[in-house]
């Protein structure tokens, strides 16, 4: 029982720590409380923006937009990846176009997306979607070049045909590069869409920021972005688990 308890607190200690330094640097005055809130002002306006729908109305529109860009970039790009890494015709045409646009801002073509699908949820979506996309392809696309010829050659020797080669040996060795690259693009489709919230829309928990920042009530500020860590948190934790459903041989491998 001890040893259970024992492993929770060296993983979580950081978190009360957190709360007790930024208790102490506002009633220290280090920090005006008016920038910094104290936790316990924070945490009461928290759960009154919770009870009263405000915080999740926003946070389900932020998160709805995130989840869709998201799926729809690990949609395109994991079979993308594949055919990158196992195709020589399809390597050779996309890969220095993409490797060369992997290092481009993309928050430079936002203006390019708001154009095409305006200021509401589809230029997010949309937005999202390339953002991810980049780091799920990636990831991917090393995996699938990483696995191993031997494991490719028995099973063509038994007589496993293409597709039985791809979903029996080619995929399975590649889901743990697969899974590190869901969550890279996890957070990302998350800090995309609140930022793109922030510079412009009247919904979600980037525009929701934005208010209560102009109006230097930043209590309600730092409840959002609680709210935006406690669901960034959340949904890593459920991809950490379909991981573990999935990739066998490394159970310890996603903590």
């Amino acid at each position: 029982m001890k040893e259970p308890i024992g492993r929770f607190i060296a993983r979580w200690y950081s978190i009360p720590l957190l709360l007790v330094v930024w208790q102490v640097a506002v009633s220290s005055g280090l920090v005006q409380s008016r920038l910094l809130p104290g936790p316990a002002a924070v945490v009461e306006v928290l759960f009154s923006q919770i009870m009263s729908g405000v915080l999740v109305y926003h946070a389900a529109v932020t998160l709805g937009r995130a989840l869709s860009g998201f799926a729809l970039a690990a949609t395109v790009g994991i079979p993308f990846a594949a055919a990158m890494a196992r195709a020589p015709l399809c390597r050779n045409l996309f890969e220095p176009i993409f490797f060369f646009g992997y290092p481009v801002p993309k928050i430079a073509l936002f203006p390019i997306f708001t154009y095409i699908f305006g200021l509401g949820t589809q230029s997010k979506i949309a937005f999202t979607f390339l953002e991810c996309l980049y780091p799920i392809v990636v990831s991917s696309y090393f995996g699938f070049r990483g696995i191993r010829t031997r494991l490719v050659w028995t099973a063509r020797n038994f007589g496993a045909g293409p597709w039985t080669v791809f979903w029996r040996v080619v995929l399975p060795s590649a889901l743990p590069a697969i899974f590190s690259g869901l969550r890279i693009a996890l957070p990302v489709a998350i800090i995309v869409v609140v930022l793109t919230e922030m510079i412009g829309d009247s919904i979600g928990l980037g525009y929701y920021i934005t208010v209560w920042s102009t109006r230097f009530t930043f209590q309600n500020v730092y409840a959002a972005i609680i709210v935006v860590g406690v669901c960034g948190f959340s949904l890593d934790q459920i991809l950490v688990q379909i991981r573990r459903r999935f990739v066998h041989e490394a159970p310890d491998a996603a903590r």
